[in-house]
Formats: C-alpha cells, structure tokens, sequence
C-alpha cells in the first residue's frame, strides 16, 4: 500500500498565521501538522509516499528531504495550477501503481489506518471514504451508508436544513489506482464534489468506514488553537516530544527555567528556550523551540511558534503569536489575537481580543490595537532615535539589520565617498561594525576603520580625518545598542539626512557597486592618542598654580585609561575603582581616601556626575551649571548652544564671563551645532567636562564644594507624563490655546513664561509621552507648577 500526503493547502483561513508558510507546515506542539501524518503513515507500515505541493513548496522539500530521516521514502509532485483533490492525485498517476492511501498533510488524526484497509480489502471497494462522527458538522461533507457501510447519499457542506446524519467525510480515502481513469490530466477536478458523486451515480462499490479515534481538520484559527489543547489532554493518541516534567507539563532539551517559575499546566516547552523569574506557564501554553520567556511574564492558553523573545511583564492570555516576534516590555495580548512572524510589538501596547497583526508589522508604544493590522509596514515609531538607531542587541539589533542599514545609509549618504567606522570594545559591537563596513562597501564607500574607541573619539576623528561622517557602534549599561551616526564636522547627522536613509531603508532602495570596484578599507587606530592629545591641549593650565589633587574615579577600564593621563596632566591623583558595583559606594570611598572629589563616567564617556569631598552627589542642573561656567572660564568670548529646557540662569553667567549663550532645540545636534568648529562640548564629552572642572578648581583656588556655592541657586523640577501618540498634536494645540495671555515660546515644545518662573512641555520624540520641566522662585513653587501643567494635561486627555 502506497499513500499520497495532499500538501497544496494556503490556509487562507489560518492567516496571518500562514501567510509565509504553507498550511501542512504550520506546527503543532513544536512540530508540523505534516510530520504526525507521516508518523502515522509510517506506523501502520506504509513508507512509500507521493506528496503533492503546489502553495510554498520549496518550505515541505526543504524540511522533509526524501524522507528517511522519518523513516520513509517520499517522493514530490509539484503543480504549477491548482487541480483540485482528485487532479492533484491524478497528477501523482504514474506513481500509483497499487492500491494507495490519500490523506491530508494538514489535518491531525490517530485513525487506524490497518482497520481501515481492511475493510476496504475486505468490502472489494474501489474507493473507501474515512468518516467520522462531528457535533458540527456543517463544515464537512456529511455521509450516510447502509448497514453494510456502502454509501447511499452523501452532500458537500450542508446547511442546517439538509444536514441528514453527523457521520462526516475526513479527506481520508483509500483507492484503488482504476478510480484515476475516470478523468484526464491536467484539469481541475474533486474528489467529493464529482468523482464520488459519479461512482455513486453508476453504482459503483463505494463504502465509507467510521473510525474511531481523534480527528482535527485545522481549517480556522480556533481550531488550530484547539487542536493543540486536545494534545495536551491526550485526546490524541500522537507523540509529543519532550519529557514529562510534572503531569501534563512536556520539556524539550536544553530548557532553562528560573527556580520560582510557576507551573500550571499542562503545556509544551520546546527545545532551547529560556524562562525568566516569575515566569507564569498557564494552563494550555504551547511554546515552540529557542523562545526566551523574561521575568514577570505570565501565559495562559496561549500558542507562541520559535524563536521569539517575551520581555518582561508580558501578559498572553489566548493568543497566537508566529516566530521571531519581539514583544518589548508589559505589552498585553487578548483573547483570541494573532500575531503573524516578524512582529515587533511595542513597549506597554495593547492587542485586544481577536485582533491580527499581518508579519513583518511595528506597533508603536503604548498602542491600543482594536482592529486588524493587514497593509502598510509598520505602526512603529522612525528608524532613528536620539542618539542614532537603537535597539535590542542580536534582536533588533542584529548583523542582518546592520548590513541593511549601512547599504542603505552608504546608499543614500556616502556613496564614492569615504566614512569612518568605529565600535565599542566588545566583541558584539565588533561584530556590528564588521558588518557595517561590509554594507558600506557594497554600495561603493572607502572604509576607514577606527578600532575600539569611544564616542567622542569617534567624533573628532571624523574631523581630523576630514571623512565625510562616520557610523559608530556603541552598546549601553541599558541594554540597549546603538548605530550612531555623524556628518562631516562630527555632529548627528540632521532630520533631512536621517529620512533618506530611513527611505532607502525601508523601501530597499540601493545603488550597488560593481562587483570589481567595491569600496576600499583600511584601519587607522591612531586615532584615540590624537585625540588625546587635543584633550590635553584644550584642558591645559594657563598661569594656574596647580594644587595637590586626588580623584576618586569610577568608569570602565577603556574610559580610564583615557582619563587617567589628563587628570595627571592636571596634578590630579587618580584612584580607579573599576567595577560598576561601586557606584552607589562612590561617596564612601571619596570620605576614607580623604579624596577630594569622586567622579563617575559612562561607559561612553559623555555622561557624568561627581561627589564632592563631604560625600555630596551632584548631578542634574547645579552638574550643568558647573561645566557650562567651566566652559565659559576657560574659553572666554566663546558662543555655545544651551537646551531650551536648562535653567535660564546661563544667561547671566555667560554673559558675565564674556561668552555667549544660543537657545536651541533639546536635539543633541542642535546644542552642538552653535559651537561646530570646537571638537569637544561639555556637556556630550565627560572627559572634556572633567579637564574643565578641574581646571576650573585649580584657577579658584577653591575646592569642589565652595566652588558650587558660588553659583547661584536653580529650581527645576521634572515630570514625564504618558500620552498615546494619537493625542500628542492635540494636546499641544490646546495647551497652545490655554497659554493665551502669557508670553510663549516655541523654540522646542511650548515654553510658557509665569512671574518669576516657567513651565516647558516637551513632548518626547521617541516615547508616547510628555517631559514637564518647569523652573521657579524656589522648588515649592517649581513643583506647583509642574503639578499644574500635569493636571491641565490629564483633564485634556480624558
């Protein structure tokens, strides 16, 4: 006995599950439905199997091969135009040359088939229908048979009026090869609606066996979803892989899960994932191979396919998600949402019941999705954020993604032109930037690589290699990596730039460079001791007497190693504490070492704060003030961008000391901008601000302490407020509206003057929210009024 896997289905009705893979392929506990058919097949002795393909049938030959690695022999039919049930068998002819088994790649079943053949054997039928009993059974073709179970009427997917028994069809069928002379080749033609009407029609033996047994066409989502809990409840009699952890609950190999994950069950875990602490595995979760499940995240009925990455404080309750989804942190799934692969679901968005999501779509923070998401690419927010295109690392952000990203900015930016490359030192980033250079150079750019070096090298060299921009990778204590990207003068490139790479980049619009002149690439690792060097000159003392000094100094090796010269060149001992741990200790350590300030820098050098010798922290607005009059000290006459949203006692002070200050957008460029021919700025290069501080309590006499009390005091206080991105533009207009009578500006955000103080509301470019940051007389009153531009804005949202 032969049989033949009809395996042509799209699944039309199972998308967006099935809009890349065909229907036979769509799993079932971790494997494809096709898979327990042959299993079964190859069970009940039959190992010589024709498969008819027609939808994606490169994804079934790729998976299965020949066959043997099941134990079988298979062998591949394609059709090029849809022929029906019966045409695509007819279209396997030649390789039925004996009585043979037809059966469904896309349903699941434990018949006993050896029953069944016999029957047919022993009733001489020349064609036997599997049938089985159904509570509905509209969707199906109904039978009826005598009692010798030769059929006497049956009707293809009745109403409710006509159905006349609940002894259905199942597609299975055994036949002998004559049956297949009874039409041509190459036409359309089927088995239920006219070549077992015409056997009938004629008399001939036609017989319909009941099996009993489990059986599941998975035809619609919910009986997809169904199917798979009948599984778990061994409704059917089919192998799932894995081992039994606790009743109900099967492992696959190489599973990590946290002590404190809790059990409920019963579920499948397939190979190679990992479950976070205080993961919760609800009844009926289905989860296939390498996803990561992190901390908090709680499943209940819930079906996830491979490969796909869970933030934390998820909540699936009753969805169906594909592979290789990204669902960033507290994002909520209901009850019956489909998520197709290739989906990044935003932070704290919302996909409500029965909602499906079309592959290879965005949703944006704070989403409330209410309605299927099928055309267009993404509900996402642009490709680049402040600092540059940040993401994930390995799932964002990953080589893929970098090569895309860099053929299209090559494309769009840089081509015939040469750029600079650099990364932090660690080996992803390495791997990133490799990757970058590679996409630059397809597309025709001259690489020049700068080896491990840190942000603001990475932007000086970029002038003093006189390059036309750079790309450097940086990876960040948040988790986070990030694509920065500079112009020739070493600033974030403009809005202008960034939307033709993100055009080119979405639509995949490269001009490529002939195979033979690709772009060339050399290494330049002289660029950190350049840099160095113009630090040193920028920071040296000028007629100041150099006092005894000691730092303690918490920062990364890398950053150290940087800083450690400078404070040297300054008289200054530094005492390194390199591990991050030590941060909260910082002011500990600055009080036993007698110090007399402690400092702590990013990992990438442009973030700071210090301690000052009685164990004061100073970060925020008095840290700004203080680079800002260090700045002014040291480069008198001087003009530099100062933030809309700083303490508008800059002003004073600037002008005071004989330098100048430019109100600009809170867009690092736009601060950057108005000092562009000075290679440092203080406030993006914590090296920079250090040297300058430094220097300044050398030139005062002073130390860290007197030297803060000398400026005058600020108060401002912070607030963020979420808001859905669908509401930003209208709360701004009224907000505009309520502020009629008061002195505005719009330099960035609205900016509203009160008696002795004012309120900006910013909302912010990356995350569906607002930043409030208002300055008064003293801090009761600052916080008042950000207080009272908070409510303005929750009472205008309801």
């Amino acid at each position: 006995m032969k049989a033949v896997i009809m395996a042509g289905g799209k699944g039309t009705r199972l998308r967006p599950l099935t809009c890349h893979l065909p229907k036979p392929m769509v799993p079932l506990a971790g494997r494809p439905c096709m898979e327990y058919i042959i299993e079964l097949l190859e069970a009940h002795g039959i190992t010589d199997i024709a498969v008819t393909i027609q939808y994606l049938p490169d994804v079934i030959r790729d998976y299965f091969g020949d066959g043997s690695r099941h134990g079988v022999r298979l062998h591949y039919f394609e059709e090029t135009v849809p022929l029906g049930t019966a045409g695509s068998v007819k279209h396997a002819a030649p390789f039925l040359d004996e009585p043979f088994v037809v059966i469904s790649g896309d349903a699941l079943t434990d018949f006993d088939l050896t029953q069944a053949i016999r029957f047919h054997q022993e009733k001489r039928s020349l064609a036997t229908l599997v049938l089985t009993r159904a509570r509905h059974p509209l969707e199906y073709g109904v039978v009826m048979t005598d009692d010798g179970g030769r059929i006497v009427r049956f009707l293809e997917k009745p109403s409710w009026s006509e159905v006349f028994s609940d002894t259905v069809n199942t597609g299975i069928y055994i036949l002998e090869p004559e049956v297949l002379d009874r039409f041509e080749p190459g036409i359309a033609y089927d088995f239920s609606q006219q070549l077992f009407p015409g056997l009938l029609s004629d008399g001939k033996p036609l017989y319909g066996y009941v099996a009993d047994g489990y059986w599941s066409d998975i035809g619609t989502l919910e009986q997809y979803r169904q199917t798979q809990f009948d599984m778990l409840d061994r409704k059917a009699n089919v192998r799932i892989r894995g081992t039994e952890l606790r009743p109900g609950i099967y492992v696959g190999e190489n599973v990590t899960a946290a002590p404190d994950v809790k059990w409920i069950g019963p579920a499948f875990i397939g190979d190679g994932c990992r479950i976070g602490d205080g993961v919760e595995i609800g009844g009926y979760s289905i989860i296939g191979q390498g996803n990561v499940l992190s901390a908090g995240s709680v499943l209940g009925r819930t079906i996830l396919w491979d490969h796909n990455h869970i933030a934390e404080r998820n909540e699936l309750l009753g969805s169906t998600l594909g592979s290789r989804i990204f669902c960033k942190e507290s994002a909520r799934f209901a009850d019956g949402s489909v998520v197709g692969s290739h989906c990044v679901i935003g932070p704290k968005a919302v996909v409500e019941p029965h909602v499906k999501i079309w592959p290879k779509k965005q949703i944006r923070e704070n989403t409330r999705l209410t309605s299927s998401f099928i055309w267009g690419e993404h509900l996402g927010k642009p490709l680049y954020s402040a600092y540059g295109v940040a993401g994930t690392p390995n799932l964002d952000l990953t080589p893929e993604f970098a090569a895309r990203f860099a053929t299209a900015y090559g494309s769009a930016l840089a081509a015939g032109k040469r750029l600079a490359v650099s990364s932090a030192p660690h080996e992803f980033a390495r791997l990133i930037k490799r990757t970058v250079a590679a996409g630059l150079q397809s597309v025709g750019v001259d690489v020049v690589d700068l080896g491990d070096v840190l942000p603001p090298v990475a932007r000086f060299a970029v002038r003093e290699l006189q390059t036309a921009g750079g790309i450097h990778v940086q990876l960040g204590t948040d988790g986070l990596g990030c694509l920065e990207c500079y112009d020739g003068r070493g600033l974030p490139i403009d809005k202008a730039a960034e939307r033709k790479v993100e055009n080119g980049f979405r639509q995949e619009d490269y001009g490529r460079a002939p195979a033979e002149s690709p772009g060339s690439y050399r290494t330049d690792e002289t660029m950190t001791a350049s840099y160095l060097g113009a630090l040193l000159a920028f920071t040296a003392m000028e007629g100041e007497s150099a006092l005894p000094l000691r730092a303690v100094v918490c920062t990364r090796p890398a950053v150290f190693a940087l800083l450690r010269p400078l404070l040297d060149a300054l008289g200054c001992e530094a005492v390194h504490l390199p591990a991050e741990a030590q941060r909260g200790r910082l002011a500990d350590h600055v009080r036993a070492l007698s110090a007399d300030l402690g400092l702590w820098l990013d990992d990438d050098a442009r973030g700071m704060s210090l301690v000052t010798s009685g164990g004061e922290t100073v970060t925020g607005d008095r840290l700004m003030l203080l680079q800002y009059v260090s700045f002014f000290h040291s480069f008198k006459s001087a003009v530099i961008g100062a933030p809309v949203s700083a303490p508008h006692l800059l002003e004073s002070l600037a002008e005071g000391l004989g330098a100048r200050i430019v109100r600009t957008k809170q867009q690092i460029r736009s601060i950057m901008e108005v000092s562009a021919d000075l290679a440092l700025h203080p406030l993006f290069d914590g090296l920079f601000a250090t040297g300058l501080i430094v220097r300044n309590m050398h030139r005062s006499g002073l130390p860290l302490d007197e030297l803060l009390r000398l400026l005058p005091s600020v108060y401002v206080r912070r607030e963020r407020i979420d808001c859905p991105w669908d509401r930003k533009g209208e709360i701004m207009r009224r907000m505009l509206q309520e502020a009629k009578g008061r002195p505005v500006e719009l330099i960035d955000g609205i900016k509203v003057h009160h008696d002795g103080g004012w309120v900006l509301l910013l909302p912010d470019s990356d995350d569906p929210a607002f930043s409030v940051v208002a300055q008064g007389l003293h801090d009761e009153h600052a916080l008042s009024l950000v207080h009272e531009y908070r409510e303005q804005i929750l009472n205008l949202m309801q």
